[in-house]
């Protein structure tokens, strides 16, 4: 169907160039101030080359040869085309006439080089018309990749931020089971500010941008309730510097890497620590992780990095050529970098 409506358009297209071509020629070859029978019946005879000649240019020699790079032989059969014009318009005036208007003296008044200039001119003319409409349609389908690009990589993204979900709710729900069971004056407010957390995913995980007020108040709230569970609470180190007021940044995506100090750090000696750093300066983000490494890292490597890998897709989608992402990853420690040019 798409093909059969591209190709009625281009019909209409030569339908509209030919009907220029013959009143404009029709006025020319006109010798007085009335357009004559004899006149309609001389540019009719005088199109007939003309037409033979665009036709099988636009129709067979372009589509056949020249759209798909045969150039040495597209030239060829553009020579051989233009050497039988002349004879075409020498049969048109001499035989073609003759059978069909018997009643008329018609007479092919232009040399071959005359008639090859008007059939070189036609091609040229007809030809920008079939490239501009090609170019046209490229532009509209160009136009089309883009979109379905766009509406692919939303639909990743929006993928990729469902998956933070579970991960914290169950380390928090982990947390404030532990607090039940020693019935202790904790427990309702970790679970108000559970609440409050599950509230802030809800609302924005829809969202491509969230204020990074915001998410520093989501981000500050996990570290809070993560530390609840520890029995040295002052292990993890929390800073933040500069002003966070202003800017936005694609939700929850920062929460992935202060997560992930959480889920494989080893906190089980004194000298252990998780020290996150959060930094905003010239609408530039900075995010500092480091984390001691828990001992069973390697039973758990296969999943580990299912969050880093998650993280790294987004910023590769959201943030493209905006970032900077560092990890170094040794024996006792994990530690991470993050930049990012906010809008």
């Amino acid at each position: 169907m798409k093909k059969r409506n591209k190709l009625k358009g281009k019909w209409l297209i030569y339908g509209i160039f030919w009907a220029i071509s013959f009143y404009v020629s029709l006025e020319v070859f006109s010798q007085t101030d009335q357009i004559r029978v004899i006149d309609v019946i001389y540019t009719t005879l005088f199109h007939i080359p003309l037409l033979y000649a665009v036709s099988l240019h636009s129709f067979h020699l372009i589509p056949n040869y020249l759209a798909k790079s045969r150039f040495w032989l597209y030239g060829f059969m553009l020579v051989i085309l233009l050497a039988t014009v002349y004879p075409m318009y020498e049969f048109t005036f001499s035989m073609l006439a003759g059978w069909l208007f018997s009643g008329f003296y018609l007479v092919g008044v232009h040399n071959p080089f005359e008639v090859v200039g008007f059939a070189l001119l036609y091609l040229v003319v007809s030809s920008s018309i079939e490239f501009a409409g090609s170019w046209l349609e490229a532009l509209r389908t160009r136009s089309k990749i883009v979109e379905l690009e766009s509406q692919n990589t939303a639909s990743e993204l929006k993928a990729l931020r469902a998956q933070v979900n579970p991960h914290f709710l169950f380390n928090s729900l982990n947390t404030i089971y532990s607090e039940a069971l020693k019935k202790s004056d904790k427990a309702p407010q970790l679970i108000l500010k559970l609440s409050d957390m599950l509230r802030y995913v809800v609302d924005k995980i829809e969202h491509e941008k969230v204020s990074l007020e915001e998410e520093l108040e989501y981000l500050s709230n996990f570290i809070a309730l993560h530390k609840e569970r520890l029995n040295n609470p002052e292990q993890v180190y929390f800073s933040t510097w500069g002003d966070f007021s202003e800017g936005e940044i694609a939700p929850l995506l920062l929460l992935i890497f202060v997560e992930n100090c959480f889920k494989h750090a080893d906190l089980t000696e004194k000298e252990a620590k998780i020290h996150i750093e959060l930094k905003m300066e010239d609408q530039q983000l900075s995010l500092y992780c480091k984390n001691t490494i828990f001992k069973e890292r390697e039973k758990t490597k296969e999943t580990s990095g299912a969050g880093i890998q998650n993280a790294k897709r987004r910023l590769e989608l959201a943030y493209k050529n905006r970032y900077s992402l560092k990890i170094d990853e040794r024996s006792n420690f994990y530690e991470t970098e993050l930049k990012m040019e906010l809008d």
